[in-house]
């Protein structure tokens, strides 16, 4: 428990750590008494680089949250209606809108969103129509605005939506939604196009507009609109998010086309302050979600073209550290197509096989550093199926050193390998998941080129023939276990050779195979950890073009979302862990040559903590 004493003749309270995230606030002053000094909390403001949207855009419909947004068609500078969604850390494509548009406007969140207005052609090229999003998919909406138009701006919900701005002409029509019909509303006290614009229905802000750029705010209470002191910079293009009473704007144009700005404005409910904090990147046309202190700035434009860019913008106490790839302990040996085992927590790894030469040799991983086993497996190979953990793992099939498929089974107990009974179908580039006495090989190569279908199932003793997966490739990424299994990519062998890396994704339930979520681009060789509803999906290969790619995305039983990047571009590395806190990691591989000994972790665990001041006493 606190106490009260006596600093420098000031009455302050004294701790022995500084506070928590919970209990700290803004101007709040202690002693610590473990490092001797006399502390304040600061409030920080930033912009940090996230991951970027799958497709370069701008002018697009947006709404959510800044970690549950939501970003619909747009100017990509063709009209498109592809819908992404992020999670906080990546974006994964969702259901498509039914018209291609661009300079719409949106509200809402994921699972409740509205998208109106915008233009394309065909003739008449402005758009009135309305759609609404169930996170999964749009719907057209039976009415369509009175007004048509585009280069608006929405606020509120998918039962409470507010239309404002737009053009041609420039307007100041106001409409508002209940969940089925539009009705008109008070008119703005200046017409805007190319605005910024946030809040509920029934108290909204209007920031802006351009060509010809200004900096006049206008702040809706549900009947009228009335002018508020105005931004520090004129602007066109901007962003913005957050409430009548707590905004941010970013980003736009004083000019157009122009240079896209990277000045940010935060709005306390009577005036604006231009914040320390500036976007990485200067961009106009951009999209905004959150709130007017956690929020996050996606796409846009500048001169050169569109945008993928995502910037994520804290004001608080917090500092926040995102999710990223690190660096962990090398490998003994440098190797590729070995199997890994081992998920949680990333302490208790294992990797076991591969080449070159083509080895048995066995490594544990402590969550720092490598240590070899002294027993190897007891028949050398590479590319061969794994699963289970550190102490009770499994490894089955593979090539051996003359690159004949094989068939032999091994179980490893945490000291030594042991011989056990073989698949019924030798093969190598196979996949294996799940535990010593519930696992799973699938796919893989039973003979060059044969791409087998092939799935079995071990029971701790012998393997049985199942249910063979609906395409037959290798050199997938797999995991999970016996009655939530995930087979992810793969090598087949059409032509052109283009196509051979492909983005089909298969779900097992013990039983049957069914078609999940496909990868946004067609990957082999790639490293796969974690369940059916939450995996990650590392590096790999594709065909087109022909290279070792370093992208990662998560998995979440439906969607894959883009992660942050691996250091290391590579394919046929081993894998283990799962994608949580506890995190997971990729050991050796290759890109093409030489063999890797990199290990790479990676974690979903932000790390919070307040940002404090030291004060001198003087």
């Amino acid at each position: 428990m606190a106490t009260y004493e006596e600093i420098y003749g000031k009455r302050v309270e004294v701790l022995d750590s500084d506070p928590t995230l919970t209990s700290a606030y803004e101007g709040q002053v202690w002693y610590n008494s473990t490092s001797g000094t006399l502390k304040t909390v600061v409030t920080s403001a930033a912009w940090g680089s996230s991951n970027p949207m799958t497709t370069a855009r701008g002018n697009m419909a947006t709404g959510g949250t800044q970690t549950e947004a939501f970003g619909a068609g747009g100017g990509t500078p063709s009209h498109t209606n592809v819908t992404e969604e992020y999670d906080g850390i990546g974006w994964a494509t969702s259901g498509n809108l039914n018209t291609s548009r661009s300079y719409l406007a949106g509200c809402g969140t994921v699972p409740a969103g509205l998208a109106f207005g915008g233009f394309a052609p065909p003739a008449p090229h402005v758009q009135g129509a309305t759609e609404e999003y169930n996170g999964t998919a749009w719907t057209s909406s039976p009415n369509s605005m009175g007004t048509a138009r585009y280069a608006l701006q929405g606020a509120g919900t998918q039962t409470a939506g507010l239309a404002f701005g737009g053009t041609p002409p420039i307007s100041d029509a106001t409409e508002k939604y209940n969940g089925t019909s539009w009705t008109a509303g008070n008119v703005m006290g200046t017409a805007r196009r190319y605005f910024a614009g946030f809040g509920i229905q029934t108290a909204a802000i209007a920031a802006g507009s351009g060509p010809p750029a200004i900096a006049t705010v206008e702040s809706y209470d549900g009947t009228n609109w009335t002018a508020v002191n105005s931004m520090n910079t004129a602007r066109g293009g901007l962003g913005g998010t957050g409430t009548t009473t707590s905004g941010v704007v970013f980003g736009g144009s004083t000019s157009a086309p122009g240079t896209g700005l990277t000045a940010t404005e935060t709005w306390d409910g009577n005036n604006w302050s231009t914040s320390p904090a500036t976007l990485a990147t200067g961009r106009y046309h951009i999209g905004g979600a959150g709130t007017g202190t956690a929020a996050v700035g996606f796409g846009g434009r500048t001169s050169p073209g569109f945008l993928t860019a995502t910037e994520e913008f804290n004001v608080g106490v917090a500092t926040i550290t995102a999710a990223a790839w690190a660096s962990g302990g090398n490998l003994n040996t440098g190797r590729t197509a070995a199997a890994g085992a081992g998920a949680s927590p990333i302490s208790a790894g294992l990797i076991f096989g591969g080449t070159p030469p083509v080895t048995g040799a066995t490594e544990k991983y402590d969550g720092t550093s490598w240590t070899s086993s002294p027993n190897s497996m007891n028949t050398t190979r590479h590319s061969l199926a794994g699963g289970g953990t550190q102490t009770a793992a499994f490894g089955a099939g593979g090539y051996d050193p003359g690159g004949s498929a094989i068939n032999a089974g091994e179980e490893y107990n945490g000291s030594s390998w042991s011989e056990t009974n073989d698949l019924n179908t030798a093969r190598g580039a196979v996949n294996g998941f799940g535990t010593q006495t519930a696992g799973v090989a699938a796919g893989g190569n039973s003979g060059p080129p044969s791409r087998t279908t092939a799935v079995e199932e071990y029971d701790g003793t012998n393997w049985t023939s199942v249910t063979g997966i609906p395409a037959g490739t290798g050199g997938a990424g797999a995991c999970g276990t016996l009655t939530a299994g995930l087979y992810v990519g793969g090598i087949t062998s059409p032509s052109p050779p283009s196509n051979r890396s492909v983005t089909a994704v298969y779900e097992y339930d013990g039983t049957n195979w069914t078609s999940g979520g496909a990868l946004p681009t067609g990957k082999s060789e790639l490293m796969v950890y974690g369940t059916q509803t939450a995996a990650m999906g590392a590096g790999g290969y594709t065909h087109s073009p022909a290279a070792y790619v370093n992208t990662s995305q998560k998995y979440d039983g439906s969607a894959w979302a883009t992660y942050p990047t691996i250091a290391t571009a590579r394919g046929q590395a081993g894998s283990f862990g799962t994608v949580s806190a506890a995190g997971g990691a990729i050991c050796g591989g290759t890109a093409p040559s030489p063999a890797r000994n990199v290990t790479e972790e990676f974690s979903i665990s932000d790390t919070e903590t307040i940002t404090a001041k030291t004060l001198t006493t003087s």
